[in-house]
């Protein structure tokens, strides 16, 4: 946990990515806290520190302890903002707990590179291979090397996650396969979320295409929702290069400032009436 040394103005609770660990939000935690907003992160079920760690808890309790936590954090203080952030696998988590049904009462939800690759979206190949791994030899450890994928431009961070003991390189192939049916599952909360929403999108990202994190911000229902474009960034942008930029948009928009440095717009497009054919003024 992040503790301001001022006054405190908010609080966040922030879930990290798949593989990864509370660790990932070390310099946005400082950084947050300095402008008053405490944040606290924490290794999900089946990662960081977790006693179950490699072995995928599964969808539901990914989500159970999301909104635990988020619960305890508001009860602490209900009079102060309280605002879910997650990124990547988190945001999919996030987005889960803040919808539907028994949805956290949160102020405010931040989507980053959400991990909504789902659906119709997912290659259908890659989506059979792992299930049948996953039924087959779910203890298989999956590799990425020799992917053409880049999450960070900055070589030391990809360098760092490398020699992190906590960070999941390798996981069982029943964890990659639980984490497309999160996806799936994510992908199709938008129409259920009401909260104010923020996603950041990175324009150049090898994990999570960004054409399907804009396509998905179009099923939000939610009537305040905006989203951050940045079109050099990759899918771990808030610790690789131009991540200041970020985190000052990420700020404003906690105190309700529009954005200053990423190409933002609401995340559903306003559409104009359609033009009338010939013939028929009206259209029909």
């Amino acid at each position: 946990m992040w503790e301001p040394t001022g006054p405190l103005r908010g609080r966040i609770v922030a879930l990290h990515g798949f593989g990864d660990h509370k660790g990932a939000f070390e310099d946005l935690g400082r950084r947050l806290a300095e402008r008053g907003f405490r944040v606290l992160a924490f290794d999900q079920r089946g990662f960081g520190e977790q006693r179950d760690r490699l072995f995928w808890p599964g969808s539901e309790a990914l989500v159970g302890q999301a909104r635990e936590v988020v619960a305890r954090e508001r009860e602490r203080r209900p009079d102060l903002p309280l605002v879910l952030l997650g990124e990547s696998m988190g945001a999919a988590v996030a987005l889960l707990a803040a919808s539907g049904p028994g949805a956290v009462p949160v102020d405010g939800l931040v989507l980053v590179a959400p991990a909504v690759w789902g659906g119709d979206s997912l290659p259908t190949l890659y989506r059979a291979t792992m299930r049948t791994l996953a039924a087959l030899v779910p203890w298989l450890r999956v590799s990425g090397r020799g992917l053409p994928v880049r999450p960070a431009e900055d070589p030391e961070i990809v360098r760092a996650l490398a020699r992190d003991p906590l960070y999941l390189r390798e996981p069982r192939a029943d964890a990659v396969a639980g984490l497309l049916a999160l996806m799936d599952a994510a992908q199709a909360a938008g129409p259920m979320l009401a909260v104010r929403t923020l996603l950041l999108v990175p324009g150049r990202d090898d994990i999570v295409p960004t054409r399907v994190q804009l396509a998905f911000a179009e099923t939000i229902a939610a009537p305040d929702c905006r989203i951050v474009l940045y079109p050099e960034a990759r899918h771990l942008m808030l610790r690789d290069r131009g991540r200041d930029r970020i985190w000052q948009d990420l700020v404003a928009w906690l105190e309700h400032v529009s954005p200053a440095f990423g190409v933002a717009r609401p995340c559903r497009q306003e559409r104009g009436p359609p033009r009338p054919t010939a013939g028929d003024p009206l259209g029909r």
